[in-house]
């Protein structure tokens, strides 16, 4: 009995003990005001930081573990740079402690709870940002901690074993990123969960990341370097907004153009090393898997679609293996590398079934110029800039048929490079209207109409299909192969304003062709077939060689030297040929001896027309060059047959001198 009544007294003493306890920390809260403790917390914060921390009520719980909540508003003040400015604020705080910890000389923090915050980061034009005297201010503590030595272990440490941030925004506002433009980005929601700080082991971090509609995330870790902490990151995002990641590009190193409208989706998968003091320097490797994307940018008036691939990233320099993209009715499929991201330099091997430059160029061209300011300054507004400004490239193209402005080539082949705006062929070889079109040629985009220069040779080129396609009029009036070299610049957006602003020289010929007896030639065939003349059909001349130099300016290709051979005729001329179709020339037109003999034979007044025994006839075609005026140039046939004339006349004068004088004819013997 004493032993059962010591035991029950035992036990009862002991639940009034645990009740004591119980009621202690229930009623310790509202017995003990922590809130006098507030100056004594800013104090050691403002001491530790710098900053000006304000707290909104603190209550403080024994149970279920020791712990402090602090009510809203919770601002951290900005560094000095920003005066007025709060770096940090927070809705609510709850902090929860371990007892185990307290007992062995270091504040054990199982879980801090901190709801809504707002992280405000800037940095100004030279490169410093906000937080820079808090990162001085770690790693000075962090060097000074080893040289304590021994006291190291005795000082009083604080270990977070478990963060959590929940509905966090990040603002970020830089200046330096981009030179002189200030980079903005919202990141919400932002939702992170911390573990390991301040303890033996690396701190790991876990993030979720809202970038408009597309969530990123990430698991880190912290560390530190020669060149100060670094953050380690690895990120996941799938099926994100390729608009969202537009936000970040500036941090990314990537070039971002002005006027950026870009639509579509990638898969992100890869790690990254952030320098918190240079988060810039962020060196990224890992894969993006792009789907469908349109991109589009201030300097170019229409988007570029269904761009996609397998981009994979290693710091600058990146590889895009299955790159395609589609221009309109054009497309262009192959590999390229790229090197620096915020300059691009890419090399690359492109193919294409088709591409209509005259899509492309309108496409890439810059927008118009903004209106002059109202000050009333004469200086036209600078084109808006876009990509094509910023990159410059180099590589190889194959495509199997190309449209410029009226004109088709066929499996062309050339090196392309591309900088500043200027996209330059070299090595060009194409097939073209049956013949071959080879050198080089560039197109210039940088300004609101485009410019282009051109050195080629052509051989063998069907005439008549490429004058077709020239001018539909001119249609069966030229037939022959083509050869020569033009060397040729311009400058317009559609063929008329290229017309007017062509410049340059050529020389070509025409072999084995003819042309089409038009109506000046018919009338000159009826005309020395009355005389008895032959040689000149009414449907066409055929011709051995059609050639000439030409001086290209002002809408007219000039010639000094236009010279046409067959059997039967000779033409020589000079003047100009229009570009638009029309003509201006003056022309000498020579029969062979055999043609000219069997006309005087028939007619003798044309032998005074000869000259060297060729009949000859001077006249001029002007107009449309499918149907010119044709006119015989009396005063040039005048002068002719006044030379003939007085030919004869010293001919005459001559054989009756020398037989006054009775000098022997030349086959007679003395």
């Amino acid at each position: 009995m004493p032993l059962r009544r010591a035991i029950s007294r035992g036990l009862i003493a002991g639940a009034i003990a645990a009740g004591l306890v119980v009621a202690a920390a229930v009623a310790l809260p509202y017995l003990v005001d922590v809130n006098r403790y507030r100056p004594l917390i800013t104090g050691k914060v403002r001491e530790a930081t710098g900053r000006t921390l304000t707290l909104g009520r603190v209550s403080f719980a024994l149970l279920p573990s020791p712990g402090l909540s602090v009510g809203g508003p919770i601002k951290l003040s900005d560094s000095a740079a920003y005066p007025g400015r709060s770096a940090l604020t927070a809705e609510s705080l709850r902090v929860r402690l371990g007892l185990l910890g307290l007992l062995r000389g270091r504040a054990n923090v199982t879980s801090i709870r901190l709801s809504r915050p707002t992280l405000t980061l800037i940095r100004d034009s030279r490169g410093r940002w906000n937080f820079d005297d808090l990162v001085q201010r770690a790693s000075a503590a962090s060097r000074a901690a080893p040289r304590a030595g021994g006291a190291q272990d005795s000082t009083f440490r604080v270990v977070v074993d478990q963060a959590r941030v929940s509905g966090g925004r990040i603002l970020i506002y830089d200046d330096a990123v981009v030179a002189g433009r200030r980079s903005e980005a919202v990141i919400a929601p932002v939702n992170a969960t911390i573990r390991g700080w301040g303890g033996d082991q690396p701190t790991e971090l876990g993030l979720s990341l809202g970038l408009g509609k597309s969530t990123l995330s990430a698991r880190a870790r912290f560390g530190t370097s020669a060149g100060g902490p670094v953050l380690t990151l690895t990120t996941r995002g799938k099926t994100m907004q390729v608009e969202d990641l537009a936000l970040l590009l500036p941090w990314l190193g990537v070039a971002r153009p002005a006027g950026l409208v870009v639509r579509g989706a990638l898969d992100l998968d890869g790690s990254a090393e952030v320098p918190l003091e240079r988060p810039e320097s962020l060196r990224f490797k890992g894969t993006l898997a792009l789907k469908g994307i349109s991109y589009r940018d201030a300097g170019m008036a229409m988007p570029v679609k269904d761009l996609s691939g397998l981009l994979i990233v290693d710091g600058e320099r990146a590889e895009w293996r299955d790159f395609s993209v589609r221009v309109g009715s054009s497309s262009l499929r192959g590999s390229l590398k790229v090197e620096n991201f915020l300059k691009p330099r890419i090399g690359f091997a492109l193919a294409s079934p088709r591409l209509d430059l005259n899509e492309i160029v309108a496409i890439l061209l810059p927008a118009a110029p903004a209106a002059a300011p109202a000050s009333g300054s004469s200086r036209p507004a600078a084109p808006a800039t876009g990509l094509l400004d910023q990159v410059s490239g180099a590589g190889r193209i194959e495509v199997k048929e190309v449209r410029f402005q009226t004109f088709d080539l066929a499996n062309v082949r050339a090196s392309l490079g591309l900088a500043r705006s200027v996209f330059s062929l070299q090595e060009m070889s194409a097939a073209f209207y049956g013949g071959t079109l080879a050198g080089s040629a560039s197109v210039d985009l940088s300004r609101a109409v485009p410019g282009y220069a051109a050195s080629v040779r052509l051989e063998k080129v069907d005439v008549d299909p490429l004058l077709s396609a020239y001018d539909p009029g001119l249609k069966e009036l030229v037939r022959g192969r083509l050869r020569g070299h033009l060397d040729l610049s311009a400058a317009g957006a559609v063929m008329d304003e290229i017309l007017g602003t062509a410049r340059g020289t050529g020389a070509v010929e025409i072999t084995d062709g003819a042309v089409t007896s038009f109506s000046v030639l018919k009338q000159l065939a009826a005309l020395l077939e009355m005389a008895g003349g032959k040689g000149v059909g009414r449907d066409s001349t055929p011709f051995e060689s059609l050639r000439a130099t030409l001086a290209v300016s002002d809408r007219r290709a000039r010639t000094e030297d236009l010279a046409l051979h067959s059997p039967d005729l000779d033409l020589e001329g000079k003047g100009w040929v229009g570009l638009d179709a029309t003509l201006d020339l003056d022309i000498t037109a020579r029969f062979s001896e055999e043609a000219t003999g069997g006309m005087v034979a028939k007619n003798a007044r044309l032998g005074g027309l000869t000259e060297s025994n060729r009949l000859a006839v001077y006249f001029s075609l002007q107009g449309d060059l499918a149907g010119p005026r044709f006119r015989i140039n009396t005063q040039a046939q005048v002068r002719q047959v006044r030379e003939r004339a007085k030919e004869k006349l010293r001919e005459s004068l001559t054989d009756r001198l020398l037989k006054q004088l009775g000098q022997p004819d030349e086959d007679e013997t003395p």
